[in-house]
């Protein structure tokens, strides 16, 4: 099947500070990593490639779904042990790729994907869609975001992951899933910002349908 100038997503991001990492912990990292793109891709029909050892890209169909998708693989990388960061960055616009080679893809989301990626600096996470006018309101709201998932700690991050993967998002759900009680999971949840984030991403799934 060929994806031909269809508007969608691309995500594209590398581990942070791969080379610091054990032979045995990138190991288990890149299994974190390959199970939570796996898991991600089955569930909004992308498709995904993993390479040079430390470095990703993602095709969402559906592009109002990926700053979703990103935040879930950050989580699920700051979730594990050894705690790990990644740069992350989705581009949104016309894609061209065959199924099952997403890394030889271009189009304007890649190149979007890709800059936005480059230009990262003390920053983890970026945005850029094909509406130049969105752009600017995004950047700012991503950075914020971006400077707050950079502070959650592991058990915050996991906890946070959990409540936006949930259909049933009731704070003894969460626990239940956990193995933790209800207050614990409601104080973590409060310290993590999970309403803000939360709105963060309705919002920006919500823009990011209202353009195509």
């Amino acid at each position: 099947m060929d994806n031909t100038n269809k508007r969608q997503a691309v995500i594209t991001g590398d581990i942070a500070n791969s080379q610091q990492l054990s032979n045995s912990d990138l190991a288990h990292v890149l299994q974190v990593l390959t199970h939570e793109l796996k898991e991600q891709s089955a569930m909004y029909n992308g498709q995904y490639d993993v390479f040079r050892g430390d470095a990703f890209q993602v095709v969402i169909p559906e592009p109002e779904k990926a700053m979703l998708v990103a935040i879930c693989i950050r989580l699920a990388l700051k979730a594990c042990t050894p705690t790990t960061d990644i740069r992350i960055s989705v581009g949104v616009g016309n894609v061209s790729f065959t199924d099952g080679k997403v890394k030889t893809g271009n189009g304007d989301a890649f190149v979007r994907s890709g800059r936005a990626l480059d230009s990262l600096k003390s920053q983890y996470l970026a945005f850029s869609s094909d509406n130049e006018a969105f752009n600017k309101h995004a950047s700012l709201l991503t950075a914020f975001v971006d400077s707050h998932i950079t502070s959650l700690t592991q058990t915050q991050s996991e906890t946070l992951l959990a409540y936006i993967k949930a259909e049933d998002k009731g704070h003894e759900n969460i626990a239940t899933t956990l193995g933790k009680n209800r207050s614990n999971i409601t104080r973590i949840l409060n310290a993590s910002q999970y309403h803000l984030v939360s709105d963060y991403l309705h919002y920006m799934a919500t823009e990011v349908k209202t353009e195509q």
